[in-house]
């Protein structure tokens, strides 16, 4: 039986009669069912308590100014216990608060409550036994999310608005902000929010101010571009987000063939206008810029737009896009190391069809890369990742390191490293980075890997319950991805959860029927003989038959 049904509909006439017969019934299940008929306790303002703060307006906990790696239930339980912090919870009225409308399984309130506990200290939340659970922290009422303010100006470049009334100029729009993001990454006065997260925003209902809570930063740049032909007319304008208010505007009508100048333009505004004592440094910088070809810019544009969605389909013709490219320019290092992670991609996700011609391309490509641009931070994160299909788990962690001291702020990488360090067994740091990723990067399309990564250092350190709470939280980000299922499934089988175990290697195996341990061991790097061995372990008692030698 799944975790989680909606609870049927029960008819007004005979409330009570119904609610004893479907009780009756799912008593027998082992399951519990609530009503939502008590009240619940609302929570406006934020609470610290220690070093963590609750933001209910943004439903998020922050841990010294981060946001901490609990799933959507977790943060659903916490809020029930904060805002009934005074009185002795039981297990019944948690539930029904704070999952109105659903049967849960009571072992998953266990679950949930360890991996609060996990996060903000084992004493916060202590149990009453025969009762239920009482929060006991000292909290302070505090006024909205005040996250770790940032050394540096900080800013995110929304996508801007595709005007046009084409629907495939869309990549064009997309093209434009991630171009712009690029050029001020390179400046060393602000701080910029990477792509991957920024873009998320797309079409967004959200606030200015909830979305640079959201991402953390003091400004917001936002536009529209309408292509007609060889004319282009874009709207930019940079604002302080929280207050809302306008700090520079400017609308450009020129020719397409102007679009590079357009974009060292709007960037040198930027950081001018943020930081004016370098605005002269920052033209001079776009000034001895390179020239650029606008055919080979949309062919590379096109290709981060389906690369950035991230699925089998869009995957594919990303990488025909930049096999074109490459047929144009073979020196090409942004598209070779694009192209490499492309087919690294693929791997990873059980789509290659010959997984070892792949790996050989996407090394070969990669290493390509950084041999002809040994100062691009992408180019070492793809050869980190490609070197990990020929198990050169080390030489991989030295290229993550590599790409980091060339860009600090590069989430991606910092994530990357701490998933190969957790499966090092080196927790501890791997945990530090990941969630410091996430904090620059909190909605990255890749969370659901990050996740997945700090679920692997649960696994290593034997906290298999928390490791539960990852994978399926990894599993709500992306459902597609096989090793989520199997994070969860030999996280399940060594707590004896056979039945969650069997379902979610079922639902591994359906995403790639032909799992073996070889493919297994490159997406699972383990260092130590003992961790992969309970890893698999866990696996087998949970349904997977393998024919190989382990």
């Amino acid at each position: 039986m799944p975790a989680e049904i909606s609870r049927p509909q029960i008819s007004r006439p005979y409330p009570v009669l119904a609610r004893i017969i479907l009780g009756s019934c799912i008593k027998k299940c082992g399951l519990i069912v609530r009503t939502a008929v008590l009240p619940r306790a609302q929570v406006n303002n934020n609470i610290r308590f220690g070093q963590h703060e609750w933001c209910p307006s943004a439903r998020q906990l922050l841990v010294r100014g981060s946001p901490a790696p609990l799933g959507s239930r977790a943060l659903d339980l916490l809020g029930v216990l904060l805002a009934n912090r005074d009185k002795v919870m039981s297990k019944s009225a948690l539930l029904e608060l704070a999952w109105p409308g659903l049967v849960v399984e009571e072992n998953n309130l266990s679950v949930q409550i360890s991996a609060l506990r996990k996060v903000i200290g084992e004493s916060a939340v202590v149990t009453i036994p025969g009762k239920g659970y009482k929060w006991t922290e000292p909290v302070d009422v505090a006024g909205p999310a005040t996250p770790g303010k940032r050394e540096k100006p900080s800013i995110a470049v929304l996508p801007f608005g595709n005007v046009s009334g084409l629907p495939d100029q869309d990549y064009f729009a997309d093209g434009l902000a991630e171009e712009i993001i690029a050029s001020l990454s390179r400046s060393p006065w602000i701080f910029v929010v990477s792509s991957g997260s920024s873009l998320q925003f797309r079409d967004t209902s959200a606030s200015l101010p909830e979305i640079c809570r959201a991402l953390n930063v003091q400004y917001v740049m936002r536009g529209t571009v309408r292509r007609a032909g060889e004319v282009l007319r874009i709207h930019a304008e940079l604002i302080e987000g929280i207050a809302g208010d306008i700090v520079w505007a400017e609308r450009y009508d020129r020719p397409y063939a102007d679009l590079f100048r357009i974009q060292d333009e709007i960037a040198a505004k930027i950081v001018g206008t943020i930081e004016p004592a370098y605005l002269k440094q920052e033209e001079r910088r776009a000034a001895r810029s390179t020239v650029r070809d606008l055919q080979h810019w949309e062919l590379v544009m096109r290709a981060r737009w389906h690369y950035w969605r991230s699925s089998k389909r869009h995957s594919s013709e990303a990488r025909r896009l930049l096999e074109q490219v490459l047929r144009m320019r073979s020196d090409d290092a942004n598209a070779l190391s694009l192209l490499a992670f492309c087919l690294a991609t693929e791997i990873w996700s059980g789509w290659a069809e010959d997984p070892k011609a792949t790996a050989v391309e996407a090394r070969r490509l990669a290493t390509r890369a950084v041999a002809l641009n040994d100062s691009d931070s992408f180019a070492h994160f793809a050869l980190g990742v490609t070197l990990l299909s020929f198990g050169e788990l080390d030489a991989a962690i030295a290229e993550q390191r590599c790409a980091l001291a060339l860009y600090p702020h590069f989430a991606a990488a910092a994530a990357e490293l701490g998933r190969l360090l957790s499966f090092c067994g080196q927790t501890e740091e791997g945990r530090r980075l990941t969630l410091m990723a996430m904090a620059d990067s909190p909605t990255d399309p890749r969370l659901g890997l990050w996740t997945f990564g700090l679920g692997i250092a649960s696994f290593v350190d034997t906290a298999y319950a928390d490791a539960m709470v990852h994978a399926r939280s990894a599993i709500t980000l992306r459902r597609d991805w096989f090793f989520n299922h199997l994070l969860l499934a030999s996280s399940a089988a060594h707590l004896r959860d056979m039945e969650t175990a069997s379902a979610a290697l079922a639902e591994g195996v359906r995403l790639v029927p032909s799992l073996t341990v070889a493919a297994l061991q490159i997406g699972h790097p383990f260092k130590r003989a003992a961790d992969r061995e309970r890893y698999i372990t866990g696996l087998i008692a949970a349904g997977w038959t393998i024919k190989e030698k382990i």
